[in-house]
């Protein structure tokens, strides 16, 4: 199973991330420029990964046991991001949404430089 400390070494690798604690549930969370784009659950058994709200929808549909589009408990009901089950997800896929939630959240200038750094090996 995938592993917070597996999901800190992938985010942090990437360029301007900071990790703090969640303030009320004190579980990690990663942000780049102040924009959170992941967050450990509480148990850290899942993690949540801001990404596109289809991408959430289809993975969760083709893969409920694993995947779930998750959104605010309050009155906004306001999409949040895909809440994964990492032990029923292979450690390369949780990898992808890593950089795919930091590509996300990312200004747009921070990805263009990474990626002439280091191109994606995706395409």
């Amino acid at each position: 199973m995938t592993t917070t400390d597996d999901i800190r070494r992938w985010a942090t690798a990437l360029p301007e991330v900071e990790e703090v604690s969640h303030f009320r549930f004190h579980v990690p969370v990663f942000k780049v420029r102040g924009r959170t784009f992941l967050g450990m659950g509480r148990d850290e058994t899942t993690a949540v990964f801001c990404v596109a709200e289809q991408q959430a929808a289809d993975a969760s549909q083709a893969d409920p046991a694993a995947y779930k589009a998750v959104r605010r408990p309050d009155a906004r009901k306001s999409f949040l991001g895909l809440q994964v089950e990492l032990g029923r997800v292979p450690a390369e896929r949780v990898r992808s949404l890593v950089e795919e939630a930091w590509r996300q959240q990312a200004p747009k200038r921070l990805v263009a430089e990474h990626d002439r750094v280091r191109p994606r090996e995706d395409g």
